[in-house]
């Protein structure tokens, strides 16, 4: 017999040991939303800096990915909620990006949002930080009408990055590019490792047994085509060539943001990815005067609140 969303829900929190940090503005009714989350994962900073921009409430539930909590039986079942709203295919290959719209819900990955008042499991951080700015007054949202089209236009860019080889890989040089590729392949394979397990331990679990399926197809691809050193080379190539388009669009725009002097969502976006950049040792792309437009925006969104809180300033999250 199939288990309710509130059970699903409070066996999640009790499989990875949390009862939950309250972050922001709680009401009698306690934290509107409940973010399981970690710390490093670029997915989980954009929605953590959403939530801190509009001053929003919620209960953490931070997750150590190198210790597999993300592929606990009880998270996943939390999780697979999520992806079956969310409707299409399970992500069965990695692209190295973590795009859900063009590679399918992963159903052992955060961040995963549960808004408490609904009930609602939502998944694919883009798809979580529109949903929470939907809940913003619309003066302060961070997808203002007259350019929502063009904002969505930069968070596709960004969504399809491919992030995933930046982190584990780290950026190819001559000498040490076989060490470092090995990083992010032993890693896919530890995964397809859990995945093995897990499979063994619930055979009889249809949903389970899909997404942990589907999760192994999409690691072993990783192990086997993400790390080589042409793929690590035209992973950097490709995110080169989007910051020098960031360079190009901001010598265009007037004000200190990509549509003006008010902060939208592509900036936040945008800091994010270039932050992270920055600490896998890529900053050089724009720094020392090679784009003093990004190198300026770089400067600035670091200044901003929501991006110190959820990322600058938040335990373990800058390697």
């Amino acid at each position: 017999m199939s288990q309710a969303p509130d059970v699903i829900l409070a066996n999640a929190r009790l499989a990875i040991g949390s009862s939950g940090d309250a972050i922001g503005p709680i009401s009698s009714h306690g934290p509107a939303f409940e973010l399981f989350h970690a710390a490093k994962s670029i997915c989980s900073q954009k929605v953590r800096v959403v939530l801190l921009h509009h001053d929003f409430g919620f209960l953490s539930h931070s997750m150590n990915l190198f210790e597999g909590q993300t592929y606990l039986p009880d998270y996943v079942r939390l999780r697979m909620l999520g992806c079956d709203a969310l409707g299409g295919d399970l992500a069965a290959h990695h692209s190295g990006s973590t795009s859900t719209s063009r590679g399918g819900c992963d159903g052992a990955v955060v961040p995963t949002l549960v808004d408490r008042a609904t009930g609602e499991v939502i998944v694919d951080s883009k798809r979580i930080c529109i949903y929470l700015d939907n809940l913003a007054p619309e003066p302060k949202r961070l997808r203002p009408a007259p350019f929502s089209g063009a904002i969505d236009e930069e968070i596709e860019i960004i969504d399809n990055l491919p992030n995933y080889q930046m982190l584990m890989g780290r950026k190819v040089a001559a000498e040490d590019a076989s060490s470092r590729a090995m990083t992010g392949a032993s890693f896919s394979e530890r995964k397809v490792a859990w995945c093995d397990q897990y499979l063994l331990q619930n055979a009889g679990d249809e949903t389970l047994r899909r997404a942990y399926e589907a999760k192994r197809a999409k690691e072993l691809s990783a192990a086997t085509d993400l790390f080589s050193e042409d793929a690590m080379r035209d992973a950097y190539a490709r995110v080169e060539s989007a910051v020098r388009g960031l360079e190009q669009r901001l010598a265009i725009h007037d004000g200190a943001w990509l549509f003006g002097n008010a902060v939208t969502m592509a900036d936040l976006f945008w800091g994010i990815e270039l932050l992270r950049t920055a600490n896998v040792g890529a900053g050089g792309i724009w720094e020392n005067g090679q784009l003093p437009r990004v190198d300026a925006f770089v400067k600035r969104a670091e200044g901003l609140p929501s991006i110190r809180s959820a990322i600058i300033d938040w335990p373990g999250a800058v390697y």
